[in-house]
């Protein structure tokens, strides 16, 4: 029998198979007996029954069945999402299905699970599907209905879409060769797979297209070093290859990590003219970027058919025209992006990668070796926490437990020795000698050695010193306030420009629950507290973070934290009937001489003094303030009296006097010419007069601020007791 002829002239494809019948080995018994309930009912039915179960068994008698078959049948279990061979059945049938705009006509489920939460995607979740019946008269009837709805279609899956083959992965060309092969300890990541593709066919696919989402053609994939951002993109493009037939396109941007965005552009230009010279598209050997796109763009549309491009490691810093020439030159082109920044929100879709869950976690940390008793077992999954679910971290822990039990292995990674997280090192002598070094997995997640007080290091510690609780943008100003060499004024912007730095990196984790909030992952937690090379600085920011937290502020921000002190005026002073203790006392006397021998408090004549000098002396009372409120909040019960006289001093008086006049006149100092003294270059600057008018007009409050604190300590250094 000759088949019929398809309108261009090519054999029409014939279904073979009714329903190709899809389940994980671990399903085995149940797969034959509703096999046998199909079987008689007269449906032709497809079961793969060879035990190897993985990418080796989709062979190209597995692909043909599934194009020659109307349907597939899942029986999907708690472990058919974790099956690669599962996962690529599923895939290819629903992408067929996805032509004809209706993927749950083909693509039938049977759940056997209590719940449907393991079903992906939602759409095959939300539409109605069997449970797998406890009966052999229901699981008859079962087989009737799947019999129904079969009679109702006539054509095979493969007539809707091109046909998969060959042997290991979906017959789709990789460019630059070699394809990826995905990683042997790929855990799950169904549901961001998933999500990964509705992302990109949005534009193609009404079913899976949601109001308020991305316009589709584009995603990203965010996250951390070492949570798995290239291995899910590696991934997605085996187990859903058959929905880019025109082929896998794979830019690696790694090697250019750390350098300027320049190194990245040219590294990328160089893979897409390797892509031009593959494909022979004529280039001439020009080098240029736009024009090599350009060409491509041009064969991409000839061929005619969608194809994915992905752009892996994409490093932070790029503009908006750099990252546009990342994207596929052509809209038949779906690209994914994979990068540690999370400052190009609006280049496409962001999909965040998660830490693995526990149960995922547990499975990757146990690949090796299974723990011997339940106590092992309740150490192996503290470990999953303690590493906060990174699958690099677990995949090392794991090689560990070959050779330790995980008790040891947990008692290890705390200890202050060697950090047992290390990947082995380069070969020696290019590969030909073993290696003989380790590197730290800290060297990955620290971009640079902590070892100055510079805003982004510092900020950094704030959130190791926190983790795993976040913190705010409102408290970590209040913080860096509180520390040299940080002017008051200056802490806003300072944590500003930190705070993006570390989101480009991928070093924060942005709070879900309060806006403008974050955190940082256990690991990069550890990595700081174990290898900041300033620890003296460290053990500062550590008092200073939990003097600001425990502050009794009592005005909530928007954010829903506490809010940097705003100043505002304060009833008369009321002292406790039984007076301040003697280490208040003390305080306000230590205070109240620094303040009366300040140059705000001692009068300055029009021509005397530095202008200068008064600044510095009026900053001095900052540190001064705070190591005093210090001392008293750690030595003193409450209530307290001191705190409200030194927070006036400090935001009513100080600070708007010290944030007008210290940017003004350092604008003026850098006028200087050479040969010309700082005095005298002072007294020719013309807002001199009125920066001392201000200074006198400061004397009154600081003089008022001083007389409580003489009597709190019941000393008044400004008026001696008479003789």
């Amino acid at each position: 029998m000759v088949p019929p002829a398809a309108s261009d002239g090519a054999p029409a494809l014939v279904a073979a198979w009714d329903v190709f019948l899809s389940y994980s080995r671990t399903d085995a018994d149940k797969a034959r007996s509703l096999a046998h309930m199909l079987r008689d009912q007269g449906l032709r039915v497809f079961l793969d029954d060879m035990a190897v179960d993985d990418f080796a068994s989709i062979t190209a008698s597995i692909s043909e069945a599934l194009a020659r078959s109307k349907v597939l049948l899942a029986l999907y279990s708690a472990e058919y999402p974790r099956r690669r061979a599962c996962q690529w059945e599923l895939t290819y049938a629903y992408l067929a299905a996805q032509r004809e705009g209706d993927p749950r006509s083909r693509v039938l489920v049977i759940n056997p699970e209590p719940s449907a939460d393991h079903v992906q995607p939602v759409e095959l979740r939300d539409a109605r599907h069997w449970l797998w019946p406890t009966a052999s008269d229901a699981l008859r009837r079962l087989a009737e209905q799947v019999a129904s709805h079969v009679a109702g279609i006539e054509a095979p899956l493969g007539a809707t879409g091109h046909l998969a083959g060959g042997r290991g992965t979906p017959a789709v060309p990789w460019l630059p060769a070699p394809a990826r092969a995905g990683s042997a300890r790929f855990t799950d990541r169904l549901a961001e797979q998933w999500r990964i593709h509705t992302a990109l066919v949005r534009h193609r696919a009404p079913l899976v297209a949601q109001p308020g989402s991305g316009s589709g053609r584009a995603a990203q994939l965010r996250g951390m070093p070492g949570i798995g951002k290239s291995v899910l993109a590696q991934e997605y493009a085996l187990r859903f290859g058959s929905a880019y037939p025109g082929g896998v396109y794979w830019f690696d941007l790694h090697p250019a990590q750390g350098s300027f965005p320049a190194a990245a552009m040219e590294e990328y230009a160089e893979q897409v003219a390797v892509v031009c010279h593959a494909l022979d598209v004529d280039h001439a050997g020009d080098t240029s970027l736009v024009r090599l796109l350009s060409r491509l763009a041009v064969h991409l549309g000839e061929r005619g058919v969608p194809c994915l491009w992905v752009v892996d490691g994409v490093p932070d810093g790029l503009n908006q025209e750099e990252l546009r020439l990342l994207h596929g030159p052509h809209l038949l082109a779906s690209t994914l992006l994979t990068t540690r920044s999370f400052r190009y929100g609006s280049s496409a879709e962001a999909i965040d990668v998660p830490p693995l869950s526990d149960a995922d976690g547990y499975r990757l940390i146990t690949s090796h070796r299974a723990p011997g008793s339940e106590v092992e077992k309740a150490t192996a999954l503290a470990l999953v926490h303690d590493v906060g679910g990174h699958p690099h971290a677990l995949s090392l822990l794991s090689d560990l437990a070959d050779t330790s039990d995980f008790a040891d292995l947990r008692n290890r990674l705390h200890a202050a020795g060697t950090d047992i997280l290390a990947s082995p090192g380069p070969p020696r002598d290019g590969g030909r000698a073993p290696q003989t070094s380790r590197i730290p997995l800290a060297a990955t997640l620290l971009t640079r050695p902590l070892c100055g007080n510079g805003p982004v290091d510092d900020v950094l510690r704030l959130f190791a010193l926190a983790s795993p609780a976040p913190l705010s943008q409102t408290v970590l100003e209040n913080a860096v306030a509180s520390v040299d060499p940080y002017d008051p004024w200056e802490a806003g912007p300072a944590v500003s420009d930190a705070v993006a730095t570390l989101l480009g990196s991928g070093a924060l984790l942005p709070d879900r629950a309060v806006p403008r909030s974050w955190t940082v992952h256990a690991l990069l937690a550890r990595a700081v507290r174990r290898h900041d090379e300033d620890t003296a600085r460290q053990e500062d920011l550590r008092q200073v973070l939990l003097h600001t937290l425990a502050a009794p502020l009592t005005r909530m921000s928007g954010d829903g934290v506490a809010p940097r002190p705003v100043p505002v005026p304060f009833p008369p002073l009321d002292l406790p009937r039984s007076g301040p203790g003697p280490v208040e006392r003390a305080a306000a006397f230590d205070l109240q001489v620094e303040l009366v021998t300040r140059v705000g408090v001692q009068p300055l004549g029009p021509e005397e003094g530095s202008l200068r000098e008064a600044l510095t002396s009026l900053h001095s009372l900052f540190a001064t303030t705070r190591e005093v409120l210090h001392r008293v909040a750690a030595e003193s019960p409450p209530p307290l009296v001191l705190p409200r006289i030194a927070f006036v001093l400090a935001n009513q008086h100080l600070r708007p006097f010290l944030a007008t006049w210290h940017a003004a006149l350092r604008r003026h100092e850098d006028t200087c010419p050479p040969g010309r003294s700082a005095i005298e270059h002072e007294r020719l600057w013309p807002r001199a007069v009125d920066m001392r008018a201000q200074l006198a007009a400061l004397r009154e409050p600081l003089t008022s601020t001083a007389e409580e604190l003489a009597a709190l300590c019941g000393i008044d250094l400004l008026r001696p007791a008479q003789p």
